[in-house]
């Protein structure tokens, strides 16, 4: 079931065998047409995956690519719902999170409209987008769907569970590579709020794109 969406070059680069057994890319392209294809990711999911994979850092799809692997329940992720009163279909969760990243690089984004994304980020758009596209990894962990309507009233945006428990192993992996970005992925990600206005900034952003994406329409069609 390979995505014919997707280009054939420019748009994927394969990772330097060797180098890194975790890329984002490569988990893509298993997505695609792999080992994982047996999941049937729907192929317009796939293209928009690998177009935000493209604007984000070296270091970002590593941490994503091993955050998604090491909580062990990455088929889940792939295919569950979101919630039950949003994205309820399967591979739910997928496309919110992509839906979210892509609103975080561009606010005004029609989801699942195939527009293009901005050609180019600052490293803080990136922090955003990456941390809008794991706000609610935690949800990989709980079996039964729930809703998402209390939360967004709130008035913080809380992540599903403690991110530290999603990503903990691969935050200290970037943390070696890349410390000043491992802080601030912890410190947008974090539940608490910061003294710093910038991370505020950071969080209010990477907050306001999840909940439009749970507002956001699936382009999905239930079976």
């Amino acid at each position: 079931m390979p995505a014919e969406l997707l280009p054939i070059s420019g748009f994927i680069v394969p990772a330097v065998k060797g180098v890194d057994d975790h890329a984002l890319q490569e988990l893509i392209m298993r997505v695609n047409a792999g080992s994982l294809a047996y999941l049937r990711v729907p192929p317009s999911l796939v293209y928009r995956w690998a177009a935000l994979c493209g604007r984000w850092s070296t270091d970002l799809q590593t941490f994503i690519a091993q955050a998604l692997r090491h909580t062990g329940n990455l088929d889940n992720f792939l295919v569950q719902p979101a919630a039950v009163d949003h994205h309820n279909g399967a591979y739910g969760l997928l496309e919110a999170s992509i839906t979210a990243a892509e609103v975080a690089m561009n606010p005004c984004h029609t989801p699942g409209s195939f527009e293009p994304l901005p050609p180019v980020l600052d490293e803080l758009e990136q922090v955003c987008s990456a941390t809008a596209f794991l706000f609610d990894l935690g949800k990989v962990f709980d079996p039964h769907p729930g809703d998402d309507t209390e939360r967004s009233h709130e008035p913080t945006l809380l992540p599903y569970s403690d991110l530290s428990r999603c990503w903990r192993s691969s935050w200290k992996a970037l943390a070696g590579r890349n410390p000043v970005l491992a802080a601030w992925m912890y410190h947008v990600g974090c539940a608490a709020p910061s003294r710093a206005m910038p991370v505020e900034i950071a969080r209010s952003l990477t907050h306001n794109a999840v909940k439009a994406a749970w507002r956001s329409e699936s382009s999905l069609t239930t079976i």
